[in-house]
């Protein structure tokens, strides 16, 4: 059976390569052939700077753009059959959809850009259900040519060269607990941060709820667990105290603790990464509530402590969300809430997901309706919009 191309797993920074668009070294994600598992072309590929890049190079169109210098190439005759595209048009359909009403009474995020939050004590009495969100994406928009012209390009048959036999799926290894319990502390810079906008009280919550870990350096550490207990890996990642933004450096400012025990225990050298969603395990602690999904695992845990009566997850990046950690969503109320820039890109991967899984995920465009151009551009967020009202109300009083 014909094996479509894939995009490569993530391993460690090895699998990562410096982006032939943007430049920017270990944020690219090499497309691999299905039948071979080698790449199909250092330039056939997605940046995962998906807003400041932008750059994706599918395996379809590479193999086009090859068809249009050779006409007689042949996919068929050169591999078996034809590659297909991963990522062809969603059709988008006009829908109305509602939240489940016997959660109705519960507060919910704001969900119009009239709707503002006059304190975080009474936010309730501010907050509506979110009942309706509007496709309004089509499918006219023709597909976008190659972004390099191929005549330095390897012809197909030096790139498919070195087959090799169908590997079976490996199942995902896990952390020892011990790892988490040895980690969890308040003493990290993210937690000083809340401090400045929220009560220990609230803090403290939060931290049980997410199991919050600090590294030596005042890191924090944002444990992936799954619904089951199972420690998958560990986030861990660098923000300035002051302002609560990521500190990036070398690769991003974000490092993973099953990499660190790489390094330095030979027993997790063959560690099989599969990730979840941040916050996965709340999942099993409180069935009853519906659950929302944002990018940063920061957004969820500041979304926590005001709207207490969802399960808010985490992506962990804008192309986190996908259909494999969506298995666990089956039955579940799902509301996304994309960072303003990102409705267009989470609308197209909640339709897959919601074919793919009959799943019943709703997009929400409050951030992008109520956002700025320039708030776009920076990343603005459910977490600013939350911190941008308490820091409104606290100069009211």
């Amino acid at each position: 059976m014909y094996k479509p191309p894939y995009l490569q797993k993530y391993a460690g920074k090895s699998t990562r390569f410096t982006c032939p668009g943007c430049k920017t070294p270990y944020s690219f994600t090499r497309y691999l052939d299905g039948e071979t598992h080698q790449p199909i072309h250092p330039t056939v590929g997605r940046c995962n700077r998906e807003i400041k890049c932008g750059y994706h190079y599918t395996p379809r169109q590479y193999f086009s753009d090859l068809k249009r210098q050779d006409p007689h190439f042949s996919i068929i005759q050169h591999h078996g059959s034809p590659h297909q595209d991963l990522h062809l048009p969603i059709s988008h359909h006009h829908n109305v959809a509602h939240l489940n009403p016997n959660a109705s009474s519960q507060p919910a995020p704001p969900h119009s850009s009239s709707e503002t939050i006059t304190s975080p004590s009474n936010l309730s009495q501010h907050q509506k259900p979110i009942s309706m969100v509007s496709n309004h994406l089509t499918t006219n928009q023709k597909e976008p040519t190659g972004p390099h012209l191929l005549h330095t390009y390897p012809e197909p048959s030096e790139l498919f060269s070195v087959p090799q036999p169908n590997q079976p799926k490996k199942h995902p290894d896990f952390i020892p607990h011990k790892y988490l319990k040895r980690s969890l502390s308040l003493n990290s810079n993210f937690v000083r941060f809340l401090r400045k906008h929220f009560s220990d009280l609230q803090i403290a919550e939060a931290a049980n709820n997410y199991l919050l870990g600090a590294a030596r350096n005042g890191e924090v550490i944002f444990w992936q667990i799954d619904i089951n207990g199972k420690v998958r890996t560990g986030k861990i990642m660098k923000y300035n105290p002051q302002t609560g933004r990521r500190i990036k450096n070398g690769y991003g400012g974000i490092n993973w603790v099953h990499h660190k025990l790489k390094k330095s225990n030979p027993s997790f050298s063959d560690f099989n990464l599969s990730q979840c969603y941040f916050g996965e395990h709340l999942l099993r602690l409180y069935p009853g509530k519906p659950v929302a999904i944002v990018e940063a695992e920061k957004t969820a845990i500041i979304a926590s402590m005001i709207y207490h009566n969802y399960n808010w997850l985490a992506a962990g990046n804008l192309n986190g969300l996908n259909v494999e950690k969506s298995r666990v969503l089956r039955d579940k109320t799902v509301i996304l809430y994309p960072d303003a820039g990102c409705y267009k890109h989470w609308l197209k991967k909640a339709e897959q997901i919601n074919h793919e899984l009959s799943l019943h995920l709703i997009v929400s465009a409050f951030l992008e309706h109520f956002a700025t151009p320039q708030q776009s551009h920076l990343g603005y967020d459910l977490a600013d919009y939350i911190l941008n009202q308490i820091s409104v109300t606290r100069n009211q009083l």
